[in-house]
This record gives C-alpha cells, sequence and structure tokens, in this order.
C-alpha cells in the first residue's frame, strides 16, 4: 500500500518526484510565502466539485510519467475555516478516493496539508477563482511549487487558461512544464475497498 499511495500523492501533489531527497531549508522564504490568496476567501462559495484541468510543475515524476495521468476530480466541503478534501482518479482502471483535510493557518485561503502518507506538510494557497468556473491553486512540498488549474466544467474559458500561464510564468516555470490532464474518465464515486483516508484523527 506504501507504494500505491507514493504513487498516488506525487500525481495529485505533483510537488516532489519519488524517491527525491527534501531540500533542506535555506535561509530564504519559502516560495508559496509571496503567492497571495484570493481576497476574502470563501470556503462555502469554493464547496463542491472541480476538475483538475492543468498543473504546472518542475516535478521529475510528471515529466517522465505524465502520459499515465488520469481524470482526476476534486470535492470539497468545509469543515468550519478548513477543508476536507476527497479526490477521485482511476489507477489501473479502478476508481479511487483519497480523503484529506486543508487544515487552518489563520488567514483565509491559505492551507496545511498534513498525512502520513506524506514526506513533511504540503502549505496549499487558493490564488484565485470565481468560484463559478476555474481556481488556481498552489501547492509546496519541500520548498518546491506547482501550480494547478481546476474548473467546475469543460471545456474550461480561455481566459482562465490565460491566468493559468501567466501564474505558472510568475512561478518560474515554463510552458514545456505544463501538464494537461485528460477530459473524460472522471470518477464520481469509489467503492470501500478503495478509499485512502488521510485525515488525522
Amino acid at each position: 500500500m506504501l507504494s500505491l499511495e507514493a504513487v498516488f500523492f506525487t500525481l495529485l501533489l505533483t510537488a516532489s518526484s519519488l524517491g527525491q531527497r527534501a531540500q533542506k531549508p535555506s535561509g530564504s522564504m519559502s516560495p508559496i510565502s509571496t503567492i497571495q490568496a484570493q481576497a476574502n476567501f470563501d470556503v462555502q462559495q469554493f464547496a463542491g466539485t472541480w476538475l483538475l484541468v492543468a498543473v504546472g510543475s518542475a516535478c521529475r515524476f510528471l515529466q517522465e510519467q505524465g502520459y499515465r495521468a488520469e481524470a482526476t476530480t476534486l470535492h470539497t466541503a468545509p469543515q468550519g475555516a478548513a477543508m476536507a478534501v476527497s479526490t477521485f482518479r482511476k489507477l489501473d482502471g479502478i476508481c479511487w478516493q483519497i480523503r484529506q483535510l486543508f487544515g487552518v493557518t489563520g488567514v483565509p485561503g491559505r492551507f496545511l496539508l498534513q498525512a502520513p502518507g506524506l514526506r513533511g506538510p504540503v502549505h496549499v494557497v487558493v490564488a484565485e477563482t470565481d468560484y463559478q468556473s476555474f481556481a488556481v491553486l498552489y501547492l509546496e512540498q519541500a520548498r518546491k511549487l506547482s501550480v494547478k488549474l481546476y474548473a467546475r466544467s469543460l471545456p474550461v474559458s480561455d481566459s482562465a487558461l490565460n491566468v493559468f500561464e501567466q501564474r505558472v510564468r510568475g512561478a518560474n516555470l515554463t510552458e514545456d512544464q505544463i501538464f494537461f490532464f485528460p477530459k473524460y474518465g472522471f470518477c464520481k464515486t469509489s467503492d470501500q475497498f478503495h478509499i485512502l483516508n488521510e485525515i488525522q484523527r
């Protein structure tokens, strides 16, 4: 199960490659600390289903295995100021669900994900969203930054793509480091035998 979790977390978080050692923090600020969260972020409005459209990342695993990416769905539900998140995607043709909690940090739109299967905490920032059509999220783990574009439905608008591409460039990533995810084959549910519950109790 550990190898399965490793594959899932690498594909979902796209923050570091499998087997890669975490870099020692330097004295400089972490990359995500300079990213501003959505002004007046409303976790209630953000709730619901999001489809993963694209990821901007320097992740070596994605560069080598991006062709294996599967359609991915994110379902969020508020838990106070925190967010309970369920991610649905296929692995070997089977729909899996990963349950996680985006914990509060005291700043609306900025979250901290800590789970047993992760190599260190993941910082998450909802940087830009209109709540109804698109959302741009930043994730950082081991000081490696990735940018994600989500949509309520497909196809995503050109304006949302433009916002995402600008954000990717602002994160010092290139167009060659953008990976688009499949537009079909989304999972809506999984059975009880294919759930990874990473919410710490």
